[in-house]
């Protein structure tokens, strides 16, 4: 029986890699073939950051209705609606780029909207229903192959991405993505969402409590936990000047240096790359003793990258410059794969799986709800630029990786809290 129980998670595990990899695959080669479509069409520093935005503000505006429907409904009945809709959406944008080239700018929010608040309703629910997909030793392993499989996917998805921009027309990219979302939902449809409900991982019956409700409980929860909330807030310090990746990275290498779509893409599979790395080190690796901990250290790794990127201004070869900046995707990458992933399985042992839609699903809303305004500030800084536009772009980079470290560190500097020592506490219904 304990054998037979094994062998399930590890065939668990396998086909959630591999609905990783399918399901990235597709959306990473539409997601970057539609960004070169943007800027090609609209010349907008904000083409490639578009679908973070507006992924941000969907998860802060819809924060009081993803969390409670996850936690509220059959987990696995919420990805299958959701992959549905991204299915019929895709599948209506097509039907009109063919017929029309009007307001296509608007038209291509539209379906990100769509798209975005589908994958928030996805993500949520997969990501709380790791505990009960596998075994509870599976865990680390589950999330490592999971990256692993998701990445392993950007590191060729965003050279195919440009080169099948090249060659082919945008409607066939669609029809891959279209193609990609299916396999995934056919195993989806495979995987037994009930496979494991351990003592101390119960399921209330939530049912009986309307969306605003359980909203509020998963509000509660938080309040009690503040080795969390310092925790996000830091991240969300970090993600106010991260933005800068979406927005002047593109245009620092594809407007002010002239770089080829294909160049460009090397750089964006090299994180690929490095998460890759990352992901299959921790499958290896001893699970650490200080998560929340780790996670802040990212505070001092990428200002590290920010610079460098701002000293690649120094070189007059492109190749060269995309060597370089492909190195530091590669430990953009990697440090953020060994620092986020312990942090997610952290929460994934310690929250009780009824609460972990609203809980998970905050914290993600704390993390991103000021990317949008460092989009923004970045957009602004980027389009009007002072000067040569070489130094201009040098000198946004080395600002904002001072000013990162600054601001996190005087935070956690200033802080009650000795992050290493970080725990959740239970609630008193929990005992």
């Amino acid at each position: 029986m304990l054998s037979a129980k094994i062998q399930k998670s590890k065939i668990q595990m396998k086909k959630s890699a591999v609905s990783s990899l399918i399901g990235s695959l597709g959306s990473s080669i539409f997601s970057f073939s539609l960004g070169l479509m943007l800027m090609e069409r609209t010349g907008l520093s904000i083409s490639f950051a578009l679908s973070i935005m507006v992924s941000a503000l969907v998860s802060l505006f819809f924060a009081p209705v993803i969390g409670p429907v996850v936690d509220k409904h059959s987990r696995k009945a919420v990805i299958v609606l959701s992959q549905s809709i991204v299915v019929f959406s895709l599948i209506l944008y097509t039907v009109y780029i063919y017929l029309s080239d009007n307001h296509i700018f608007i038209v291509t929010i539209i379906l990100i909207i769509i798209l975005r608040i589908s994958d928030e309703f996805t993500s949520t629910a997969q990501e709380s229903s790791k505990a009960n997909i596998v075994l509870e030793k599976d865990l680390q392993s589950l999330a490592g192959y999971q990256e692993l499989s998701s990445n392993l996917s950007g590191l060729f998805s965003s050279v195919m991405g440009a080169l099948l921009y090249a060659v082919f027309p945008f409607g066939i990219l669609i029809g891959i993505e279209i193609l990609t979302e299916l396999i995934t939902l056919g195993l989806t449809l495979s995987l037994d969402f009930k496979f494991i409900k351990s003592d101390n991982m119960e399921f209330a019956d939530n049912r009986i409590d309307s969306n605003w409700t359980l909203f509020l409980k998963g509000i509660n929860y938080l309040k009690v936990q503040p080795y969390l909330m310092v925790a996000m807030a830091a991240c969300m310090l970090i993600n106010f000047f991260y933005a800068i990746t979406f927005v002047g990275l593109p245009t620092f290498l594809l407007q002010t240096l002239q770089f080829s779509s294909l160049q460009y893409s090397v750089t964006q599979g090299a994180v690929s790359l490095g998460i890759i790395l990352g992901a299959y080190s921790l499958t290896r690796k001893k699970e650490t003793e200080t998560p929340v901990y780790d996670l802040l250290r990212l505070s001092k790794i990428l200002p590290l990258i920010f610079v460098g990127i701002a000293l690649s201004a120094l070189s007059r070869s492109n190749t060269v410059i995309m060597v370089w900046v492909s190195l530091l995707m590669v430990i953009n990458g990697l440090s953020n794969s060994l620092l986020n992933i312990p942090f997610s399985i952290w929460l994934q042992k310690n929250v009780p799986t009824d609460i972990q839609g609203r809980v998970f699903h905050l914290l993600g809303v704390l993390c991103t709800c000021i990317q949008p305004v460092g989009i923004l500030v970045y957009v602004f800084l980027f389009d009007n630029k002072i000067g040569v536009p070489l130094v201009w772009d040098s000198l946004i980079f080395t600002i904002s990786g001072v000013a990162m470290y600054l601001v996190v560190f005087l935070y956690i500097q200033f802080g009650k809290y000795n992050l290493k020592e970080a725990v959740i506490f239970k609630l008193n219904n929990e005992d």
